[in-house]
């Protein structure tokens, strides 16, 4: 294991966490749709841009890059806030 490996999978957890929070959608859910859109992959490979700034801007990205793959379970009514509808 990597010495990075533990921090990513902490940025995963609270990034589902964070998800679940403000989709209102159980963790279950969550996990399905980053595993089925590649969320997970995503952060691994990014980790080093996506741990600069906090979770919350963290999941901004993650909701692009699933509204860019047309999987998004939120709309956005504005991307550079964090409003969930």
């Amino acid at each position: 294991m990597s010495p990075r490996q533990p921090d990513i999978a902490d940025m995963k957890c609270w990034l589902l966490r964070l998800a679940q929070k403000r989709w209102n959608l159980p963790a279950a859910e969550i996990a399905r749709i980053f595993r089925h859109a590649g969320v997970y992959a995503y952060i691994s490979e990014l980790y080093d841009l996506l741990h600069l700034s906090s979770y919350d801007r963290a999941l901004d990205d993650v909701e692009n890059y699933l509204a860019a793959k047309g999987c998004s379970p939120c709309r956005r009514t504005d991307l550079k806030t964090s409003t969930v509808f």
